[in-house]
């Protein structure tokens, strides 16, 4: 069975997964001579210039190749750092590099394709559970995860046989918690997959050394233009120099550089010398076994988790990460507070064609164990590295203008 998955993965698949084997091997200047070649014609074709979001938002067909059906297909970003990207990506060789490079990451933690995996992200449906035949994986949604089902749910996890959980940061306490530590201490859990977010200092160790289970947790972005993989030696980010090309840019906060990311993808839209938005902090001198280009850690968005009506503390993550969708083309902006358990406050910065009530029986729908309050403001502060805070408790509320009372809608 797996035998025949692995096949569907396709031809760009095998390549991606012998290129990686070999770049193992490489010295630096080995990898500096591969990524050169490949640069030089992205510089050529587009300049040296660092590129911003709107760069690809005013001209997506001047950084776009091959743009024709069914060779490419539109992706939209989810918005993190500004208003969310829509670009080109490849159709076909797209997902079949980016299981390669993934399968890399998860065989860290014993992973081979395809083992059995349980999803507890932002795969949002009807039904409590659904199983994807062709990634051999079980997709738990988190707004079924009712009170009521909790029982069926924890008989159902307890039978289940070995499998790694695929969270997000956010999420995996918030899974724990959900099916009970002690429940959880007995599922047959053989590691932990967890990436698009980032740990809080040190809670990744914390997990590993309170439960026994190995976490497996990288860094990449929607763009798709680079990946690096948390080094379980050095515990810095290794960037796949097969993937794309990283450089890191200093900027005027204390030991902080932007990662500048130009992709390699022949087919949809190239990045060329794009700033992510997102910051990192640089590896100490010591060198670490692996020769691929590495940073100490990447300071992007942190964790950020809400208490629901039941008392549970959840993750955001799941909930709003998740969508891709065109939720995002009349969503300028969007920050949750609490003041209460059970309760969010959603603000919202929209478009002016945007349909209000869609927008919200879709936050709804995502979000069913608190009641929602929906505030419409026209602006939203940033933290310091420029990146949204999506969640506030009430003791940070000063943070933030208070709407309009007239612009402040409750959920029903």
């Amino acid at each position: 069975m797996t035998d025949v998955r692995e096949v569907l993965l396709g031809p760009s698949y095998f390549y991606h997964r012998h290129i990686i084997e070999q770049s193992k091997t490489w010295t630096v200047s080995q990898i500096k001579d591969y990524q050169a070649a490949r640069v030089s014609r992205l510089h050529k074709r587009y300049g040296t210039e660092l590129t911003q979001k709107e760069d690809y938002q005013r001209s997506l067909r001047n950084y776009t190749r091959w743009n024709v059906v069914p060779l490419t297909h539109t992706v939209r970003t989810g918005g993190t750092s500004g208003q969310p990207l829509r670009f080109k990506a490849d159709t076909f060789a797209r997902r079949q590099k980016e299981r390669a490079y993934l399968f890399d990451i998860w065989s860290h933690v014993g992973y081979k394709p395809h083992d059995l995996r349980l999803v507890y992200r932002g795969n949002v449906r009807r039904k409590l559970l659904h199983f994807d035949y062709l990634e051999n994986a079980w997709i738990l949604s988190p707004s079924a995860t009712k009170e009521d089902q909790l029982g069926t749910l924890r008989h159902w996890l307890l039978r289940l046989p070995p499998f790694f959980l695929h969270v997000y940061p956010s999420s995996l306490y918030s899974f724990v918690d959900l099916v009970s530590e002690r429940v959880f201490r007995q599922l047959p859990v053989r590691g932990i997959l967890a990436g698009s977010e980032h740990f809080a200092a040190g809670e990744r160790v914390r997990f590993e050394s309170e439960f026994g289970i190995q976490v497996s947790h990288w860094y990449g972005h929607s763009e798709y233009a680079v990946l690096a993989f948390n080094c379980r030696k050095c515990d810095g980010f290794h960037f796949y120099p097969t993937y794309g090309q990283v450089e890191l840019v200093p900027t005027e906060l204390d030991r902080m550089q932007r990662i500048i990311a130009t992709s390699f993808n022949r087919i949809g839209t190239q990045f060329c010398r794009y700033d992510t938005g997102d910051l990192a902090i640089p590896a100490r001198a010591a060198s670490c076994v692996d020769e691929f280009p590495r940073v100490g850690a990447v300071a992007g968005r942190f964790q950020e988790s809400f208490i629901d009506s039941a008392g549970r503390k959840r993750g955001l993550g799941p909930y709003l990460f998740g969508i891709h969708g065109p939720f995002w083309d009349d969503v300028r902006d969007l920050q949750f507070v609490q003041d209460r358990a059970g309760h969010l406050q959603v603000r919202l910065v929209t478009t002016a064609r945007a349909d209000r009530r869609r927008l919200e029986y879709i936050l709804e729908k995502r979000l069913t164990t608190v009641k929602l309050d929906f505030a419409y403001v026209s602006e939203i502060k940033r933290n310091e590295n420029g990146k949204r805070q999506y969640f506030i408790d009430a003791s940070q509320v000063d943070l933030i203008a208070e709407p309009a009372p007239s612009e402040v809608r409750r959920s029903t």
